[in-house]
């Protein structure tokens, strides 16, 4: 089937930044069977994920980009908890610019809800990431961290297993640089 191309997607992942978190020996790395992931209590000094990539030229530069974290209950919950992740994020022109300091927060809160309350359980978080202030061939820097919730927390850890930036595309690719 193909598609128009204002509604072709395209699908990343993000470099993540491992440097760090052997530096600091944390956040802890976890494996659940051959999923790699890294386990992340509410924010304390360096228990947090840093990744980045450059802004494709096949994103067609108008449509907000979503950054979506994938995570799974380090052990079982209550239904009704909640848990809550914020993604910060910058970007810079590579070549010509300043890299920035401040950073841009979004956070979004998951309540558990009936049937996925186990260990082990998924859930999928989206994060938008406005268009306004990005162009193609920008450095995208991100941060993730589990930050305190509002109403009754989850007893547990949050463990990241995946993350993806996904954008609109309207073109199959650009000049190769």
């Amino acid at each position: 089937m193909l598609y128009p191309k204002t509604e072709a997607k395209l699908t990343l992942r993000p470099d993540l930044d491992y440097t760090k978190i052997t530096a600091c020996g944390k956040p802890s790395s976890v494996r659940l069977g051959a999923f790699p992931g890294f386990s992340l209590p509410v924010y304390a000094a360096d228990e947090e994920l840093f990744m980045s990539l450059k802004v494709p030229e096949r994103w067609n530069g108008i449509t907000d980009m979503k950054f979506k974290v994938c995570v799974y209950l380090a052990g079982p919950e209550d239904i009704g908890d909640v848990f809550k992740m914020q993604v910060s994020y910058a970007s810079t022109p590579c070549g010509a610019g300043i890299v920035p300091s401040a950073v841009t927060d979004v956070e979004v809160q998951q309540a558990i809800i009936t049937g996925r309350v186990s260990q082990y359980d998924t859930y999928e978080l989206e994060f938008a990431i406005p268009a306004a202030g990005l162009n193609v061939k920008d450095k995208l820097a991100i941060r993730i961290r589990n930050i305190v919730a509002t109403g009754t927390a989850i007893t547990g850890e949050i463990v990241v297993f995946d993350t993806i930036l996904e954008l609109k595309r309207d073109k199959l690719g650009g000049i190769w640089s």
